[in-house]
């Protein structure tokens, strides 16, 4: 297998002394001897040497060059040897051919181009426009309008294509030739310079060589006349580089001064009318005076054309002698050298002295050729003319765009086609025919009567005249130009569209990608398509454009671009309005090229089906990105908030995330070229690295949400602390705690300020990364910080000034101590009072007026133990409490009293006011019990107060009244009453009772239930027997029914068991009579 610039880049990085020891190692210093006057020649006979094989190996030296990234480019040491041509036998004092190659190798080396080009007056303006950018700029970005390779002289070149490659040959390795080029820096339009390149290979086609550029590593085709080998004489190079640019220069210079005298003319002759001249006349009569009228007209317009150019021309050269300042550019004998001159055609003497030689009779010639030929007349070559101006524009016209100046998506790329396709296809169908049929009709119809008569209207006379051949002969020049328009844009197209392909021709389907992500392994200088790549929902990694869409389309695209072209009508119709054609006449066009078409289109296919490879092998690269391209960062920090990671776990998350970043931007390149197709990378890379940064970002937010939570509560801690011992004590208890709580600080202190240096600890971690903390952060991070100091100092003071407010305390104990033996006096004379009130009808208010002293008694109580236990705290004698139990005692049967029968009032209220069916009348002879059971005890207490023992014995009473309304109500409430019994009931009672489920017991004592409970009771105990005897009705057709169904299933089965015994006596009956015996 070839080995194509395989070992040519070293994947390690050489420093930049060790070049220059491999390149001096590559030069052989200079031996400095005594050469002698005379060289003695010694001859030895070949017959008396023996014969002797010596094995040679390859030369192992090597020329490095330095390229992109650092890496090293090699190349043979044949390859920089310049070409020496000398004789086999060196003669005497002469020197020998290699060290004569040397010697010029080392003179060439020693050359400086661009200190050389410079004395030649050679700059980059003079190499400006390269040839590709003559054909993509336009020609005023420049100083000079053509490009210098047009001019270039190949007899400069010391080696053929051939030859040079041949350098480059080594074992079975092709090696590149290393070579100063003219390139772009940084692939620029008008950012030039000579720089080292790898020559790899020549273009036959295009005469162009394919050179890879050390600096950038991009490919490029570049002509000849940028190129200087290494091996090349840079003085010839030189010289060439000047004879192109003095070439150049002259043909820009004849050129503008064509362009300002044809301006000149068109301006003064665009009417066609002539200055006569008697001289042009009188030989113009003599030449053409026999002519038609239509020939002398073209002729004379044509002589003097040339005429008034010349005029125009000395005129021109007058206008510059006077004012050569403003035309510097036109001088010397540059304007009388582009002159037309007379020179005599050998050419047409020979063919005069021919003729006269084989006695030709011109005249009779000339009729015979006029009755053959369908050019008999004038128009008729006009007419012609026309038609062939207008299959020429046919010619010049393209089915397909190519050229693009950059890469277009596979969508737009169809669109902008099939445009083009159609706008060619409706100017074919419609205006194409249209106009050839009015040049020939306007040229023909002046004609009248004749051979090309087209107003004939007689099918006959139409075949045998020459109109008939003249249209055929239309028909055939319009097929002859839709097969060039068509053959032209199917090469070009399918060409342009395959030639980026071709390289990738030979890849499996099982490709895999073998370079990274930056260097492409198929390289094209000007790729056509545009993808850029990206990662879908579905977790796959997809392009703007499937690969695989490609060929489908293209194809697709191929055959119906082509088909528009079909149906381009003939222009017999259109043309001979007298006779009559069929509708569908038509010309050939696809037909022309099926074979052609079916090759390109197969070839464009496969291409394309090829060129899916490597794509989707490219994408294959990106999987390991899929899972972070669809993280949602907003979810990824829900969850990474609630494992609350410690701050060396954060730390680590972020620098990984800053490498992972500064990763994307390594690997990871903004463009890459694979075959056909530009790929669009930087989008997904700038989204992923946009998605680091705002990782790392929401990881800061984080933790310094986590740092401002921690030191929160440390401050609140804090100031809580503080504001404990800083607070002014309200009481002695009060003060108590602080002091308490005080003894406590010193330890918590302690904890806090070791909580605190974690804190700073946690604050380095940010100081490592530069991060700039808020003002608010900062302030509350020195606030926290400082507060231990404080507190202790709060501390030192505190016993002090404690000491003052215990004795002011201790005044206002002993006032306080006086206050409450006289309230508790004046609560003994309130309670005595409640001995004279016994009316059983106020006892709503008098046990407000109960609850009210209760209440105080519970103040009194709650200020007693208060003060009781402050006595303890100031070291004085305890507080005596006796007065204060003894009036408890005394009020507890009052309120007890009281309380119960206001709880009476209300349960009969409730019981009486709220729906029947609402009530729950456990719980209310629950409560009466209760009642019942107090009013008794508080009856027992008050036996010596007669008038307050009648209060409890009238609402003991109340209490047996109450009885016969709660046995009311427990049989209205039997859960077998139904509607028509309170129907029974009204009717029997007298009473109109109006049934409702809001109805309540109050609303039957307005009709009057209580004079009829016996009737209450006796419908009541119906109901109830009622009840039962439908519950035994209901019992007895249950059994019913299970003895019903028991009886006939007890039947099924009887039935069955009969079956069975026929079934059985019938078989052994059958069994008796086949077996008689």
């Amino acid at each position: 297998m070839r080995r194509f610039y395989s070992t040519n880049i070293l994947k390690h990085t050489a420093p930049k002394d060790e070049i220059q020891r491999e390149e001096k190692r590559g030069q052989c210093p200079p031996i400095i001897v005594e050469r002698p006057s005379e060289f003695p020649q010694i001859v030895i006979s070949t017959q008396f040497l023996e014969s002797s094989q010596y094995h040679t190996e390859t030369a192992q030296k090597w020329l490095v060059l330095p390229g992109k990234n650092g890496r090293q480019h090699k190349f043979p040491l044949q390859t920089i040897l310049p070409k020496v041509q000398m004789m086999r036998i060196v003669p005497p004092k002469q020197l020998p051919r290699d060290v004569e190659v040397d010697r010029r190798r080392r003179q060439y080396s020693k050359l400086n181009l661009l200190q050389m080009l410079k004395e030649a007056g050679v700059t980059n303006e003079d190499l400006m426009p390269t040839e590709e950018l003559y054909y993509a700029l336009s020609e005023n970005a420049f100083k000079h309008f053509l490009p210098l390779s047009f001019f270039d002289n190949s007899n400069y070149d010391s080696n053929s294509p051939e030859a040079w490659l041949a350098l480059g040959k080594v074992e079975e390795g092709d090696y590149p030739l290393p070579a100063k080029v003219y390139l772009s820096n940084s692939q620029s339009l008008k950012d030039y310079a000579w720089q080292f390149a790898a020559v790899t290979a020549y273009n036959y086609q295009t005469h162009t060589w394919t050179v890879l550029a050390l600096n950038d590593e991009c490919v490029y085709q570049v002509p000849s006349v940028q190129i200087m080998f290494l091996a090349d004489n840079p003085r010839i190079f030189v010289q060439r580089l000047k004879k192109a640019v003095e070439e150049r220069n002259n043909a820009e210079r004849q050129i503008q001064m064509e362009s300002i005298v044809d301006c000149v003319l068109l301006q003064d002759l665009e009417d066609d009318r002539f200055m006569s001249n008697k001289r042009i006349d009188r030989l113009l009569e003599k030449i053409i005076g026999r002519a038609s009228e239509n020939v002398q007209r073209q002729i004379r317009t044509e002589v003097y054309l040339v005429f008034e150019r010349l005029m125009a021309c000395y005129e021109f050269e007058k206008f510059v002698k006077l004012m050569p300042k403003e035309f510097p550019t036109f001088g010397g004998s540059l304007i009388p050298n582009s002159l037309p001159r007379f020179f005599k055609s050998l050419e047409n003497i020979k063919e005069a002295n021919s003729v006269k030689h084989y006695k030709v009779d011109i005249k009779e010639l000339r009729c015979w050729l006029l009755h053959a030929t369908i050019f008999y007349i004038g128009a008729g070559i006009e007419a012609m003319s026309n038609v062939a101006q207008q299959c020429q524009y046919i010619e010049t016209l393209s089915i397909f765009l190519t050229g693009f100046v950059k890469p277009v998506p596979l969508v737009d790329f169809l669109q902008i086609q099939q445009s083009n396709s159609k706008n060619v296809a409706t100017y074919l169908k419609n205006f194409w025919p249209q106009k050839i049929s009015a040049g020939i009709t306007l040229v023909l119809r002046a004609l009248g009567k004749g051979w090309l008569d087209i107003s004939l209207s007689n099918w006959s006379v139409y075949q045998m005249c020459k109109i008939s051949r003249f249209i055929l002969q239309t028909r055939f020049r319009m097929q002859e130009s839709m097969q060039v328009l068509l053959e032209k844009s199917l090469i070009n197209f399918s060409t342009y569209l395959t030639d980026p392909c071709l390289q990738l021709m030979d890849l499996k389907p099982d490709y895999k990608w073998t370079s990274n992500y930056i260097e492409t392994e198929f390289p094209y200088a000007q790729p056509i398509f545009y993808l850029s790549i990206s990662i879908s929902e579905e977790k796959k990694v997809v392009y703007s454009t499937a690969p695989e869409d490609f060929s489908p389309q293209l194809t697709e695209l191929f055959k119906k671009a082509l088909e528009k072209t079909s149906g381009v009508r003939c222009i017999e119709a259109e043309t001979l309005l007298n006779l009559k054609f069929a509708p569908n006449l038509y010309i050939e066009t696809v037909e022309l090229i099926e074979d052609l078409f079916i090759l390109w289109n197969e070839l464009l296919g496969h291409c394309y089906v090829q060129a899916a490879i490597p794509l989707n092998s490219y994408a294959r690269l990106y999987e390991r990105f899929i899972d972070f391209y669809l993280l949602h960062v907003t979810d990824f920090m829900k969850a990474y908030e609630l494992v609350k990671h410690s701050s060396s776990e954060v730390k680590q998350d972020i620098l990984e995330h800053k490498r992972q970043k500064q990763e994307l931007r390594e690997i990871l390149p903004s463009n890459i070229t694979i075959g056909p197709c530009q790929i669009n990378v930087d989008i997904m890379k700038q989204l992923m690295i946009r998605k680091h940064i705002e990782i790392i970002k929401k990881l800061f937010e984080y933790y310094i949400r986590r740092m401002w939570d921690i030191n929160e509560q440390l401050l609140d801690q804090c100031l809580e602390i503080y504001q404990t011992i800083s607070g002014r004590p309200q009481s002695i208890e009060h003060l108590y705690e602080i002091r308490d709580f005080a003894a406590t600080v010193p330890d918590v202190v302690e904890q806090l300020r070791a909580d605190i240096q974690i804190m700073w600890l946690e604050y380095e971690m940010l100081d490592s990364f530069f991060y700039n903390l808020s003002d608010t952060q900062f302030n509350m991070k020195w606030q926290v910080y400082a507060w231990p100091h404080n507190i202790m100092q709060r501390l030192s003071t505190l016993r002090e000034e404690q000491k003052n407010d215990i004795e002011e305390f201790r005044r206002v104990h002993s006032s306080e101590c006086i206050n409450f033996e006289e309230r508790l006096e004046s609560l003994n004379e309130e309670i005595q009072a409640f001995s004279l009130i016994f009316d059983p009808n106020k006892v709503t208010e008098t046990a407000v007026e109960v609850k009210k002293t209760w209440k105080q008694i519970q103040e009194m109580e709650k200020l007693g133990k208060t003060l009781q236990y402050r006595q303890t705290l100031f070291d004085l004698e305890e507080l005596s409490l006796e007065f204060l139990d003894s009036i408890i005692t005394g009020f507890t049967p009052y309120r007890q009293l009281w309380l119960t029968c206001l709880d009476f009032l209300k349960l009969e209220e409730a019981t009486i006011g709220n729906p029947l069916i609402n009530l729950d009348l456990v719980e209310v002879w629950n409560s009466i019990e209760d009642i019942r059971k107090s009013l008794w005890q508080t009856h027992e207490i008050f036996s010596e107060k007669p008038e307050i023992q009648e209060v409890a014995q009238f609402y003991l009473a109340k209490c047996d009244e109450f009885v016969p309304v709660w046995q009311c109500i427990k049989w209205l409430k039997n859960e077998n009453w139904l509607y028509m019994h309170w129907q029974e009931l009204s009717n029997r009672g007298g009473m109109d009772i109006k049934y409702s489920t809001a109805m309540n017991f109050a609303y039957l004592m307005r009709k009057g239930i209580m004079a009829n409970l016996n009737l209450v009771n006796e419908i009541s105990s119906k109901v109830e027997q009622e009840a039962d005897e439908y519950r035994r009705q209901m019992e007895e057709e249950e059994r019913r029914r299970e003895q019903e169904l028991q009886e006939l299933l007890m039947r099924k089965a009887l039935r069955k068991c009969r079956r069975d015994i026929l079934l059985d006596e019938t078989v052994t009956d059958k069994a008796e009579a086949q077996n008689p015996k």
